[in-house]
């Protein structure tokens, strides 16, 4: 079932249905075709965005060509180049649509506002920046001290029935393992 942003904020704080519809304001809805981007490398991302219906993901390409995967977002989840989105330089990270792909943008200008109108939306990205570092300060440490079987037990865990979704490849370049090692599993 896919969640609308409403169900989302709802999770945190309690709001109307007339605050909704404020908040929505500060919004613009848009959906990307399969194998287009929605950032790109050295371009500025002025957007976060949130999944309504899809698949992205975000990956950097290093300098001798290999392709780190760094999150996958679907339906109910947020993902941007957080680096480029608060600070205005340009992106390290590409983002690409797996799938067709709906979903809620907010520039930066625009999320400022709503926070400055809206405690309860402070609130809200407050505690999405404090889940958000948490997440990935445990996928630091899990790459640092786990091995490969227990970063692929943990990504089932966190993504359920994403690797139907997903090529092997990508799976593997997001746990940092070769593709012959995850078919070990």
């Amino acid at each position: 079932m896919k969640e609308t942003l409403k169900e989302h904020i709802s999770k945190v704080v309690q709001i109307s249905d007339e605050e909704y519809l404020e908040i929505e304001k500060f919004f613009d809805k848009k959906s990307c075709k399969k194998g287009k981007y929605i950032i790109e490398t050295g371009k500025f991302s002025t957007y976060e965005f949130f999944i309504l219906e899809g698949l992205a993901v975000a990956s950097h390409l290093n300098d001798i060509g290999k392709n780190h995967i760094i999150q996958f977002a679907l339906e109910g989840q947020w993902i941007s180049d957080v680096r480029s989105f608060n600070t205005g330089c340009s992106a390290s990270i590409d983002i690409k649509c797996l799938e067709d792909t709906e979903f809620y943008c907010i520039s930066y200008k625009e999320k400022e506002k709503l926070c400055e109108t809206s405690k309860k939306m402070e609130f809200f990205f407050r505690k999405k920046s404090n889940t958000n570092s948490i997440m990935y300060q445990s996928r630091i440490l899990l790459f640092m001290c786990s091995n490969s079987k227990d970063r692929y037990e943990q990504f089932l865990r966190e993504y359920p029935k994403i690797q139907l979704r997903l090529s092997k490849v990508m799976i593997a370049s997001y746990l940092g393992i070769t593709r012959k090692t995850l078919s070990q599993f």
